[in-house]
Formats: C-alpha cells, sequence, structure tokens
C-alpha cells in the first residue's frame, strides 16, 4: 500500500460546481474546479476544521436523539435515565486512589489544606468517570440503535513511502511528518507505541521528515535516521532521538547510536559520507504538498490530525476506518470488475 487513501470524500463538488466559471478573461473561463486543482492540498487543514466541528455538532444532536428516545422508552425523563445510567453507576474514588495523585500535585495548590486538595482532587476523579461513563453509554445507545454516520471528512492521497511498522496490508495507515528537534514529536512517541500496542497489523505507521526551518539541528538528526536505517535501526534510533526533546549535537547523535546498538564504524562512515544530507527533503516536500505546515503532522487514511493528540482522538478515526474497511474492500472489488 503505497498511497494512504484516495482524495476526497465530503467536501466534492457536484458537476455542476466544478464547470461554474469564478473567473473570466474575455471570452475564456477558469472554472471552479481548476482552481480547486491549482489549490490541491493546501485547504485540507481548514476543511478537516470544518469537518471536526460539523462532526463534534452531529454527534451532540445523535446523543441527545438517542437519550430522548430511551428515555421515552423507560418512561422517565432523560435526567432521570441519565442519573441512574451514569452518575448512580460511578464508583466515588478513596484514599487509596486519592493520595498517590495528592503526593505528585499537592505542590500546585499553594494556600490549600490537604483536606481542600484532596476534595478537589476526588471532584476531579468523579468527573473523569462520569465523562467515561457517558461516553461508554452513548456507545452503548448508538450500537443498540443501529446508528450510522454519512457525513464524509475530507481526505487527501499521501505517499506512504518511508521507515515503516505495523502490518505492510494492514487496512489503517498513519503517515506521520515529523521533526527529531521538536519537543511536541517527542510526546507523541508514546500515543503511536500505544497505537501499536492496542492494534497490531492492523495499523501501519510510516515517517516521514519534515524539519522545520526554526530547528537548526533536525535535518542533521534527519540524516542521523537514516543513517540508522540504513543499518537495520531506524526505529530503535527513532526513539533515542526523540528522548532528548529539543537541539542534538552531533555528540547526541553518536551516543543514540551506540545506545541502538548500531554498528559505530558503520555509522560514523555514513554519517560522515553526507550521503543523506538531503535525504529529508522529498519528504519535505511531500509534506507541502499536502498541506502540512507544522509537526507533527499525521494523516490516518489520509485524514488529517494536527497536533500531538492524545490516543483517544487516534483511536476514534482508526475505528472509524476499520469499521469501514470491509466495506471499502467490498467497493473496490465491484470497482475492479
Amino acid at each position: 500500500m503505497t498511497l494512504a487513501v484516495l482524495m476526497v470524500g465530503a467536501l466534492s463538488m457536484s458537476a455542476a460546481e466544478a464547470v461554474k466559471p469564478v473567473a473570466t478573461i474575455g471570452n475564456a473561463a477558469i472554472s471552479m474546479g481548476e482552481l480547486d486543482t491549482a489549490i490541491g492540498a493546501r485547504l485540507i487543514r481548514l476543511r478537516t476544521d470544518e469537518y471536526n466541528i460539523r462532526r463534534a455538532v452531529l454527534d451532540d444532536l445523535i446523543a441527545t436523539k438517542l437519550i430522548d428516545a430511551e428515555a421515552a422508552r423507560r418512561h422517565v425523563t432523560a435526567d432521570e435515565l441519565l442519573k441512574t445510567e451514569i452518575e448512580d453507576k460511578i464508583v466515588s474514588p478513596d484514599t487509596a486512589e486519592i493520595e498517590p495523585v495528592y503526593d505528585g500535585v499537592a505542590d500546585r495548590y499553594p494556600g490549600m489544606t490537604k483536606e481542600q486538595v484532596l476534595a478537589d482532587i476526588a471532584a476531579g476523579m468523579r468527573r473523569q468517570r462520569i465523562a467515561a461513563r457517558r461516553a461508554q453509554y452513548l456507545k452503548e445507545l448508538r450500537a443498540a440503535s443501529g446508528v450510522k454516520v454519512n457525513l464524509e471528512p475530507p481526505r487527501v492521497a499521501v505517499s506512504a513511502e518511508g521507515p515503516s511498522r505495523g502490518g505492510a496490508d494492514a487496512p489503517v495507515t498513519i503517515v506521520e511528518f515529523s521533526d527529531f528537534e521538536c519537543p511536541f514529536c517527542g510526546h507523541a512517541v508514546e500515543t503511536l507505541q500505544q497505537i501499536e500496542k492496542s492494534y497490531g497489523d492492523k495499523v501501519r505507521i510510516v515517517f516521514r521528515d519534515y524539519p522545520l526551518f526554526t530547528h537548526r539541528t533536525a535535518k542533521r538528526a534527519a540524516e542521523a535516521a537514516h543513517c540508522a536505517d540504513e543499518l537495520g535501526k531506524f526505529w530503535e534510533m527513532h526513539d533515542r532521538l526523540f528522548s532528548k526533546g529539543g537541539p542534538l549535537t552531533d555528540g547526541d547523535l553518536y551516543r543514540f547510536a551506540s545506545q541502538a546498538g548500531l554498528d559505530r564504524v558503520k555509522f560514523d562512515a555514513c554519517l560522515s559520507s553526507g550521503k543523506y544530507k538531503d535525504a529529508w527533503k522529498p519528504s519535505q516536500d511531500e509534506g507541502n504538498r499536502v498541506g502540512v505546515s507544522s509537526t507533527p503532522s499525521f494523516f490516518i487514511n489520509g485524514r488529517m490530525i494536527v497536533g500531538a493528540m492524545g490516543f483517544d482522538a487516534f483511536s476514534k478515526i482508526i475505528d472509524e476506518e476499520l469499521a469501514a474497511a470491509p466495506q471499502q474492500r467490498a467497493t473496490t472489488a465491484v470497482a475492479s470488475r
């Protein structure tokens, strides 16, 4: 699978809109379709933001209708239903759970007694449990009611070329554009590891270079990562480069190479040769083409996520893509006949 997905579902134009002139030059016209072709994927982030707003509001509307319908079925009010199914099922945190949290955050509460801090922590933990239970209950209602969302997300075709891990034929491909000097990119490492652990070969993760011009050591680090890749140790080097969380010296690169188990003679020769000095450029060009302007940026089957978002943000999209995979394969099979 060399392309993450084909372009663009939700916001595609009708045939009439595509040929509608947006400008005329004498008798010649520039159509909306021609303009969009020239723009390419540069609006994908804007379209993704629009989709996310629409999807959030749509999910709220669905939740309201599901709760109202279930409350009516059970002859109770919506508030009574939520109390029974959510609030009454929450177990309040006990001292054994709160004390370890307190030990780590006590200095963030100047001027408060320990009892006040413990009460605040307990309230926060209860709110988290209510939110988690509400999400689970809505998931159960959606499954029982057969909810189907027809709002299609914007997608862009992204070349998935680069070091990868996960199943080669995985139904979900995540293409990451990242910068080894970027501290936020380092925060994403743990999330991607959690994705690997949770989904296994169902998800393929591909790394692509996108060194920011403000990060002076990012290109050198990318060069070192390419040398590590040549020697079969890309991901071991990848994790160590991101562990620095900032600028990287050559001393860091050589130290991390040793920690990653690289043959130091071969690694030193590779890095000294300069053979991968500009190896980051094709990936950065691809990133620019598909609308990347900051790091980290991800494309999950062509669906854009910007920033070091948490596991839940990724898993929501991954789950949707996995659920749609059988239907997509069936559509492809029919189309290929």
